[in-house]
This record gives structure tokens, C-alpha cells and sequence, in this order.
């Protein structure tokens, strides 16, 4: 019965969307990819929203959050009556809401190999002119399990899915593609044109050329065939991020953006979503980079483990890190690399969660590493609190659910202002933290 309605309501909101959609006649842009979808959709709106007007869905990647958005409606804490509401709204939406945009930013994400939480049954919803694929790697893999048994079936698997973006493009469509990931690298069957990202390859279209981090800012440089260009951003950054801005440039020149005014626009107005790389001062005079809203992926991870390594200096290295979950049978082997990493970049860790307890402080042990290990974060608060000391550099990572690891950056917070800065505000949140304690 439950199922029944559940489709019910995703082929209701299926079907108003795609009519909405048809009345406002958009430009579609798709995001795809493992990690780093939100923050690239964010640069895309940030340049783009200069000369078009923009509707992003911010987030809301889903089966349900992406025609949500489309048709204007919010849902703030996911009550019966929240969702009847909105279901009752709209219609309302379709028939009397006829205010245009030109461009939509369509995040879009698989939670698994079949309908509707892969990217066929997105598809099904918007069918995006502009591409691109952050990277490819295990998301959700426990979902994928009852049709892949092991882990490359799986990571193939995932790829087909994130792949039907890309291949699901018009001939006169753009695909853009960050040739360095090699599950991208490989796919094949796309029409559109394509224009090519790449820190390796000379030959592609964007080759970026050097990657500079410190506390102060992150810059990179690249060129665009034979033109060489830079970017500064006022805040440190993973490396990754450099695909990302060139992701974005490369989006909006083929919608009319020369690339020094985007690349203008994205130090001036540039902006990350809370609890995605936010620098904040901490007590004892320590520096605290945010990273707790991020679905904890391994590539993410393992950039911004360098990044710590590389921005601390002679200042102690603590990293408060969490489970990476819903990875099912690979869990085991990407939590080994992560400790491996850690090995490599720290001084403190704290670990959070029964995965990290049981993947990843065994390595830490057998190598008589500094680390603390709890199942959840309100068992090693006071712990944490302890043992952090003057001018340290923290940085907080994990996976969002159950976890909330923004806890701990509250706790930590010279100037508790700045909580309203961080991930995950308001009352429905406020009962998730009480409910996971």
C-alpha cells in the first residue's frame, strides 16, 4: 500500500513538472557525478545569474526534490502535512504560476540502479541540453549489491547510471568532460559536443597547469588551448575544486560567457553552501575547516586530507572524521584507504562512528597513531573538547546521516554567532541531532 502511494506521489510530481517545464522552456543544465554536485551547481548560478535568470535546485537532487523545485514548492521539515499540502499546491503551480526563466540547474543524483533512484527515471523528468559529470566512483553502493555481487560489477554499474546523463544529450547539446577520471574517460555513445577538462593531459581543452593551496587562498592556473588564465579564491581549497571551476567556465562560455568575466564573477561572488569547506576561528586559537554537510565519498576525502596536510605547516594536524556509509560490501577496502591517508596527514584523529571503529582504528592501532574512536559523536564530545589544543588545525569530515558532525564544529566555535553558518539550521534538524544522541 505504502509503495503504491509513494508512486503515486512521484508520478503526480512527475507529471506537473514536465508541464510546468514545457510552459517555461528552459535551458537544462545537468550535474552528475559522486561528490562536488551542489558546489558546482552554485558556480554555474553564480556566473550565469549575471546575465540570465536562474532557477537551481540547490541540493534537492531526488526523485521528488527535483520536481519540488520545479514547481516552486518547498517542504521545510517533511511532516504528512507538509507533504499534502504540497501535493494539493501543485496544480496551483502549473495553472497560474507562469513566471519564466531562462536556464535550470538540475542536480542530479542516483541512490541506486533502479527506478526511481537512478538517473533513467531523472531523465524522465528533465532532459538536460548541457552536461556534466563531476567524477564516477562508489556511491550508495550497498544499494547496488543485489544485482552487482562484487565491487568492480558494482562500480560499472554505478558508471552505466551516471553515464545516461551524458549519453542522453542532443547532438546539439555539451557534454563536458573531466577526462582525468577514468570511468568518464571511458564512456562512450555521446553525441553531443564535447569540450575536455584535464590536469594531465596537455591536448584537452581545459589543461590545468599548476594548483597552489595555503590558508590564505587557493589558486590555480590553466589554459584554454593556447590562453593561460587564473583563478584566486580567498580560502583554502581541495584540488578537486579546480575541476569544478573549470566545469563551470566552461558551461557558461558555451552560453555566451567569455571566460575572464566568469572567472571575474567567481572571485567576487564566490560562495559554498554551509558545511562545504567553510573556514571558521576556533577556541584555543585554532582554525576549523567545515566540511561536515558533504556526503563522505573517498576522493573527496582523500583531497582534503592533502589539503590539511599542506595548509598546516608546523601547526598540529587533527582530523575529526566519520563514517563514509551506504557503500555496503566496499566499505571495508575504501575505509582502509582512507586510514592509510590519514596515516599520512595527521597528528590527532578522532573517528566517529561503527564503520570507522571497525575499518579504520585497527590500522591506526597497528601503527601506533594518535587516535580516539567513538560510535557517535555525543560518546566522544567531551573527549574532543580535551584534547584539542592551541593553534591546531581541524577539520571535520563525514557523511551526513546520523552523524551530524556539525556538532562538533558548533562545539568548537570561538564566536558561537557563527553557528547560524553552519549546515543543516532549523527545527527539523534540531530534532534529527536530538534523535541520533
Amino acid at each position: 500500500m505504502i509503495k503504491t502511494v509513494v508512486s503515486f506521489v512521484l508520478w503526480y510530481l512527475k507529471i506537473l513538472a514536465k508541464i510546468q517545464l514545457f510552459k517555461v522552456r528552459p535551458v537544462i543544465v545537468g550535474v552528475g557525478g559522486a561528490s562536488g554536485k551542489t558546489s558546482l551547481c552554485n558556480f554555474i548560478s553564480l556566473i550565469l545569474s549575471e546575465k540570465y535568470k536562474v532557477l537551481e535546485t540547490k541540493g534537492k537532487n531526488s526523485e521528488s526534490g527535483i520536481p519540488l523545485t520545479i514547481l516552486g514548492i518547498k517542504i521545510q521539515n517533511y511532516t504528512y502535512f507538509e507533504w499534502l499540502k504540497a501535493l494539493i499546491t501543485s496544480p496551483f503551480k502549473v495553472i497560474f504560476d507562469w513566471e519564466k526563466y531562462d536556464i535550470l540547474i538540475a542536480e542530479m543524483g542516483i541512490d541506486g540502479p533502479s527506478e526511481p533512484k537512478n538517473m533513467s527515471y531523472l531523465l524522465k523528468i528533465v532532459r538536460p541540453r548541457i552536461g556534466v559529470l563531476t567524477n564516477i566512483s562508489y556511491e550508495h553502493s550497498v544499494y547496488f549489491e543485489e544485482i552487482a555481487k562484487n565491487k568492480e560489477k558494482i562500480l560499472n554499474l554505478t558508471s552505466d547510471q551516471e553515464a545516461l546523463l551524458l549519453k542522453s544529450l542532443p547532438k546539439e547539446g555539451l557534454a563536458v568532460l573531466n577526462i582525468d577520471d577514468s570511468q568518464i574517460r571511458k564512456i562512450k555513445g555521446i553525441k553531443a559536443s564535447k569540450t575536455t577538462i584535464s590536469k594531465t593531459g596537455v591536448s584537452s581543452d581545459f589543461f590545468i597547469e599548476k594548483i597552489n593551496v595555503s590558508l590564505k587562498g587557493f589558486k590555480v592556473s590553466f589554459f584554454l588551448r593556447s590562453q593561460k588564465f587564473e583563478i584566486k579564491i580567498p580560502i583554502p581549497l581541495p584540488d578537486h575544486y579546480a575541476y569544478s571551476f573549470l566545469m563551470a567556465i566552461a558551461i557558461c562560455q558555451n552560453l555566451g560567457f567569455k571566460v575572464e568575466d566568469s572567472i571575474k564573477i567567481l572571485e567576487n561572488k564566490f560562495s559554498l553552501p554551509a558545511g562545504r569547506m567553510s573556514v571558521f576561528k576556533g577556541r584555543k586559537e585554532t582554525t576549523i575547516i567545515d566540511s561536515s554537510y558533504n556526503n563522505a565519498t573517498l576522493v573527496p576525502i582523500i583531497d582534503i586530507l592533502d589539503l590539511l596536510k599542506n595548509v598546516s605547516g608546523r601547526k598540529r594536524k587533527v582530523a575529526i572524521v566519520g563514517d563514509m556509509r551506504e557503500l555496503g560490501i566496499v566499505s571495508k577496502i575504501l575505509h582502509e584507504k582512507v586510514a592509510r591517508a590519514l596515516l599520512e596527514t595527521t597528528d590527532l584523529v578522532f573517528l566517529i562512528g561503527p564503520l570507522t571503529a571497525k575499518f579504520i582504528a585497527p590500522i591506526l592501532s597497528r601503527n601506533n597513531h594518535n587516535f580516539y574512536s567513538f560510535n557517535t559523536f555525543s560518546e566522544g564530545k567531551e573527549i574532543i573538547k580535551k584534547k584539542i589544543e592551541k593553534n591546531d588545525i581541524v577539520l571535520v569530515k563525514g557523511s551526513q546521516n546520523t552523524l551530524y558532525l556539525e556538532r562538533a564544529v558548533e562545539m568548537l566555535l570561538k564566536n558561537s554567532k557563527d553557528r547560524n553558518k553552519l549546515a543543516r539550521r532549523g527545527k527539523f534538524w534540531d530534532e534529527k541531532r536530538r534523535e541520533s544522541l
